[in-house]
């Protein structure tokens, strides 16, 4: 059921993404002059639970929509640089929170929107996380860290209150990895 690539233009790129026209034959022989994909590094997200329960959050403006988003840590693995995406959401967690972990479990990976990017969202929970210093962000990044309770936290997300798309299916992959070390989703 794949199609086809005829040809493929780039017509923009910049440090975090390329945008490329592509002329598609699909299966049944029809051809598809211009199909629009944008190319993104995989990018991460994490769920950090520190020792005592708390899920370490980080609230922040987003201008597209243009208000505030409850979120989890997460970001981009470093274009062009083959990073792994657990290195990427250590080095995510620490700038953004000043926490970092030394337990990771991989919940898995989804498509942040198939029909116009290529690239894989991954998500881990980190257990265990203590802060070791202060958050080191970038330029312009604007963000609070907060500390939610996990049941808290969790009933936050059924309620949806964690209404970033990427960061709600990254919290329903993480749930059966909280169910097992002892955080069920209980309602």
């Amino acid at each position: 059921m794949r199609w086809k690539i005829l040809k493929s233009e780039k017509l923009f790129q910049t440090g975090f993404f390329r945008f490329r026209v592509d002329e598609c034959e699909l299966p049944d022989g029809r051809v598809m002059p211009r199909y629009y994909v944008m190319e993104f590094a995989d990018w991460v997200n994490v769920v950090p639970i520190t020792k005592d329960g708390k899920m370490v959050l980080v609230r922040q403006y987003r201008h597209g929509a243009d208000r505030e988003f409850l979120e989890i840590p997460g970001g981009s693995t470093e274009p062009g640089q083959k990073e792994e995406p657990q290195e990427a959401g250590a080095r995510e967690l620490l700038e953004e929170t000043g926490y970092q972990s030394k337990q990771w479990v991989y919940c898995g990976s989804h498509s942040p929107n198939p029909a116009l990017q290529n690239n894989r969202m991954h998500t881990f929970v980190a257990f265990d996380c203590e802060k070791v210093a202060e958050p080191n962000l970038d330029p312009f990044e604007d963000l609070r860290v907060e500390l939610v309770d996990v049941q808290h936290a969790l009933k936050m997300w059924v309620a949806n209150e964690f209404d970033h798309s990427l960061i709600a299916a990254s919290l329903g992959l993480a749930l059966k990895t909280l169910s097992g070390r002892g955080y069920p989703l209980t309602l």
